[in-house]
Formats: C-alpha cells, structure tokens, sequence
C-alpha cells in the first residue's frame, strides 16, 4: 500500500491526461503486483493478477476519486471555500437536461480541457441519474466504475 500512497497523494488534481503518462504510471503498479504476488515469468500477466485479486487501474481509481472530490464539496463534506466552478445547469428543463448536471466549463486547449474541473464536471455529467440520486452515492459510484 506504500507504493500506491505514494501514486494517488492528491492524484485526483493532478490526474495525467495523455498515454504516456498513464501508461508509465499503471507500469508502476504491475511491476509492484509482479512483486506482490512473486509472478517474474513472461507467461505471468499482471493484468490476471489484478482482475483475480481485485485490484484496479490507477486510472480507474483516479477517475472515482475526481467524481467523488465534487460529490463531497457539493454536500457540504469538505469545506474548500468557493465553489464557483461547480454551477447547477440553471437553463429551462428539457428532456436532455438532468437536474444534477453541471455546467461545463469551456477549454480553449488541451491541456486546460483536461485539467480537473473540466475533466470531472465532464465525467459527473456522465454518470447515470441512479448513481446520482443514491442515497449511497459512494457504493453506486465504486459499482460504475469498477465493475
């Protein structure tokens, strides 16, 4: 656990957008599950390992704790002080609009469009209204995203 500490201090800000960096960060995390469960053989997939034992992507995991950090400051869980960028969708109800949306937030870059208030706001958008409206949004989240 040492190891992933380490990967996922704060990880839902400064979670990596591009192939490379994702990709050199889950390499990290096979060559630690290798470790764990001494499997060093070719045939031996790491991937296997981690579906066996449960154990996610970095990615998977960085995605649900970005979706759970607004979930949290939208129900008052963490006092964070101005929440200008969470905005309620105030537009006249259509049958596309959800009551939960949020509004967007426009990135002229790259870069911008995938740093964590567009990204998450992006994702939350997303999320079905079932896991939003549960009363155990946490559970209901953990079964989106990882199952």
């Amino acid at each position: 656990h040492f190891v992933r500490s380490k990967l996922e201090y704060a990880s839902q800000i400064w979670d990596p957008h591009t192939l490379k960096d994702t990709n050199q960060l889950e390499m990290i995390q096979r060559k630690a599950i290798r470790f764990i469960f001494n499997k060093y053989k070719q045939l031996d997939s790491p991937s296997a390992l981690m579906t066996k034992n449960k154990i996610f992507s970095l990615q998977s995991r960085r995605k649900f704790h970005r979706i759970k950090f607004p979930h949290n400051m939208l129900a008052g869980g963490l006092n964070v002080g101005d929440l200008s960028y969470l905005r309620s969708i105030t537009t006249r109800r259509t049958r596309h609009t959800r009551p939960h949306a949020l509004k967007p937030i426009f990135a002229k870059t790259k870069t911008f469009q995938n740093s964590f208030f567009p990204k998450t706001i992006a994702d939350w958008n997303r999320l079905p209204d079932s896991v939003i409206m549960s009363p155990h949004f946490v559970k209901a989240l953990e079964e989106h995203i990882f199952c």
